[in-house]
């Protein structure tokens, strides 16, 4: 795995108004990483991703080494779209393409290896809001996969997906961090984050803690993160924490 930071925030801060939303957030990422994202409700993650993308104003500084690729929250999507499947990878294609050209043989060709990589390559005249929620994050996510970035941003592309969907999309994602790519993932769920990443960031509106599992994972440090949200049972720490009640305005 290289060591060359492809994406790095240096005192990253974002407000809203009177309020501060995220404050000095600091942190470099190599290729071949897949880091979770992690923190409470209203902690800043969608937030972080969308000024990482530079969708948002912000003081301090982003670097990105080469293009990104996003996936919104599947709540962001309207599923009314009137498109198919297929139709919404190569909207991939469009800003490699320019908005003047048309996706071509190749564009199209690469779309259907997409779908394949995602599962669904019998459901690519499917009319997108036809699909189930799970397939439509796995079309989603073939969008992002069609625009060839180097740095894959993720807002929370596992939560409410059915179960074969989500193992799916972390084949998907491993394979991304193995071909070098940086994957970043917004999520909830500590326990799965703890399975598949190889990175973890602590977020509670500003970065408490970041690295391996065996260094964020520890009472103390999780309670910085969460406080009245941890119980302890038996000197284990359990985490009480909605995924269903989160702020989609300004990043959970």
């Amino acid at each position: 795995m290289s060591t060359t930071p492809t994406l790095s925030a240096s005192e990253l801060s974002v407000s809203f108004g009177p309020r501060e939303a995220l404050t000095a957030v600091s942190f470099e990422l190599s290729a071949g990483t897949f880091a979770g994202v992690l923190g409470p409700n209203g902690a800043g993650k969608t937030t972080l991703l969308r000024a990482l993308l530079g969708t948002l104003d912000h003081r301090g500084s982003v670097r990105l080494a080469g293009r990104p690729a996003y996936v919104p929250q599947a709540g962001a999507i309207d599923t009314a779209f009137p498109v198919d499947a297929l139709g919404v990878v190569l909207m991939g294609r469009y800003p490699r393409l320019g908005w003047r050209r048309r996706p071509g043989s190749e564009d199209r060709r690469r779309a259907l290896e997409i779908l394949e990589q995602v599962g669904l390559s019998a459901q690519g005249r499917m009319s997108f809001g036809a699909l189930s929620g799970g397939q439509r994050q796995r079309v989603l996510v073939g969008r992002a996969l069609a625009q060839e970035g180097d740095v894959i941003l993720l807002d929370e592309p596992l939560t409410g997906v059915d179960g074969p969907s989500a193992a799916v999309l972390l084949d998907v994602f491993e394979a991304q961090r193995r071909a070098g790519r940086t994957v970043v993932m917004t999520t909830h769920d500590l326990a799965q984050a703890a399975r598949v990443c190889d990175r973890l960031l602590l977020l509670n509106r500003t970065l408490v803690a970041d690295g391996r599992t065996d260094q964020v994972f520890r009472p103390e440090v999780l309670r910085r993160a969460y406080s009245g949200e941890l119980l302890l049972i038996d000197g284990q720490t359990a985490l009480l924490d909605d995924a269903h009640h989160h702020d989609h305005d300004h990043g959970s």
